[in-house]
């Protein structure tokens, strides 16, 4: 069989740094074309990957490459449309996290996907980490009994972007939620399952981002700061089951704090790090593994190559269209309840 014919659509950090180099590594793979509308930005990558093609105009590609995949690497606002239209032209298609800059425009994506029988992917890439494999293989073995409460904890103390469009509304949809919670929620929901959602109530706040301050990563533009800085929420599920999260790029707490804890009946669990919570022999046991799967993998890879393998092999990706797009719905209503300081029911 000849190698897949793959596109890179943005060429900006997150492509340079991960996925040209992620795809370039598979022997399935030939990397043929890269679009970005900056036209020194495309042509750097270009040259510096030693691409054959480059494009300013994405549609310009999927037209005269015979592409069989891309891979969207662009600001958020730009992942629906470019996705809908290579699903429409027949090709497979991997998509950076989020999904969409809102749930709409991630429907929109998951029904082209079904529309057009291809594989669309999303990179929630969390999922692939030795920690998240395990605690799955842990649940589905049933140590925990019957999950009834998950906390979710993306945290910085000081860690706002200084570059790029993290911080703008319009083009991102969101902040800390979007950039880094959705991670998190991702794996939370995906250990549970992906049980539907039933309420969610929200609070979303801008409090440090908004003024100069410390900054683990430089200063950033406090008066062009348009979105959250930190959210909370609590998320009933069906089957009883109750999901806390909170996400923030800057909060006065002692340390960064990154973690998914989930409680059962017969037992609990921490996936980061990967420590199990038993009552058992008359004491409180805590065990810790000694040896993860996939322990010396890139996650960044792992996603990738589950990509590629996903098309030759005609088997569904690790992130399916429709749990990103729970993530992208649950995201959403959390805003809806903050602007409305109500919660947000679903059928």
């Amino acid at each position: 069989m000849s190698k897949l014919r793959v596109g890179i659509v943005g060429t900006g950090s997150i492509a340079e740094a991960r996925h040209i180099p992620g795809f370039q590594k598979q022997p399935d793979v030939e990397l043929v074309a890269v679009a970005d509308v900056s036209q020194s930005a495309v042509e750097r990558a270009a040259t510096r990957f030693q691409i054959p093609s480059h494009y300013t105009d994405y549609r310009e590609m999927l037209a005269r490459e015979q592409l069989d995949a891309i891979s969207v690497c662009t600001p958020n606002k730009f992942h629906s449309a470019i996705a809908v239209a290579a699903l429409d032209a027949g090709l497979h298609v991997f998509c950076e996290k989020p999904m969409a800059v809102n749930a709409a425009e991630a429907q929109a994506m998951a029904d082209a996907a079904k529309r057009s029988g291809k594989i669309l992917a999303i990179g929630y890439r969390y999922r692939y980490q030795p920690e998240a494999q395990a605690a799955k293989q842990i649940i589905t073995d049933g140590e925990l009994g019957d999950i009834y409460m998950v906390r979710v904890q993306a945290l910085r103390r000081r860690g706002i972007p200084s570059w790029g469009t993290f911080t703008n509304k319009d083009i991102q949809g969101g902040g800390a939620m979007v950039d880094f919670g959705v991670h998190l929620l991702d794996l939370a929901l995906w250990l549970l399952g992906n049980p539907a959602v039933v309420e969610v109530s929200g609070v979303v706040s801008q409090h440090l981002g908004t003024r100069p301050g410390v900054n683990e990563w430089g200063p950033w533009n406090h008066e062009k700061f348009e979105v959250e800085d930190h959210a909370a929420a609590f998320v009933r599920l069906a089957g009883g089951k109750a999901l806390f999260i909170e996400a923030s790029w800057a909060l006065n707490i002692p340390e960064a704090v990154e973690n998914v804890s989930l409680s059962g009946t017969e037992g609990g669990l921490e996936v980061f790090p990967l420590k199990i919570n038993k009552a058992a022999h008359g004491m409180l046991l805590n065990s810790v593994a000694s040896l993860l799967p996939n322990r010396n993998k890139v996650d960044w890879d792992l996603q990738i190559s589950d990509f590629v393998q996903s098309i030759l092999t005609g088997r569904h990706p690790l992130v399916r269209p429709e749990e990103a797009l729970q993530v992208s719905t649950i995201v959403d209503a959390i805003y809806r309840s903050s602007d409305t300081g109500a919660s947000v029911r679903f059928p």
